[in-house]
C-alpha cells in the first residue's frame, strides 16, 4: 500500500476512541439516513451517499463547531455567522426586556 501511496491505520479492535472522529461520523450518518444501510445496489448507495454528503457538510448545522456547517466554517463564514446570532440573541433579550417593562397589565402575580 506504501508504494501507492495509500495512507493506512490500523485501530484497535474494540476500542473506539482511537479513532474518535470516524466513529462519531458513522455514528451520525447511521442516525441521521438509516436508510442507506438497507440499500443493496451500488449504483443507488453512491447516489444517496453523494447527497447525504451535501446535506451533511452544507445544510447540517454541527454542534462541535458552533452550529455552523463545515463549508462555512472552512469558507471562513463560521465565525461571522455565530457573532450575527449572537447579537440576535442579545438584540431578542432586550426587546423581550423592554416589552415586559412597558406591559403595565400584568401584576406579576399568579393568575394575572
Amino acid at each position: 500500500m506504501a508504494a501507492m501511496a495509500v495512507a493506512q491505520h490500523h485501530g484497535r479492535p474494540h476500542t473506539p476512541t482511537d479513532q474518535a472522529w470516524i466513529e462519531t461520523l458513522f455514528g451520525h450518518v447511521k442516525g441521521e439516513w438509516p436508510h442507506l444501510e438497507r440499500i443493496g445496489d451500488p449504483a443507488l448507495l453512491e447516489h444517496e451517499l453523494g447527497r447525504v454528503r451535501h446535506e451533511y457538510n452544507s445544510v447540517r448545522l454541527h454542534a462541535g463547531i458552533g452550529y455552523v456547517t463545515p463549508n462555512d466554517e472552512h469558507e471562513g463564514r463560521g465565525a461571522s455567522i455565530r457573532e450575527a446570532r449572537r447579537r440576535g440573541l442579545e438584540r431578542a433579550r432586550q426587546e423581550r426586556h423592554a416589552y415586559h417593562r412597558r406591559d403595565t397589565t400584568s401584576t406579576g402575580e399568579p393568575g394575572q
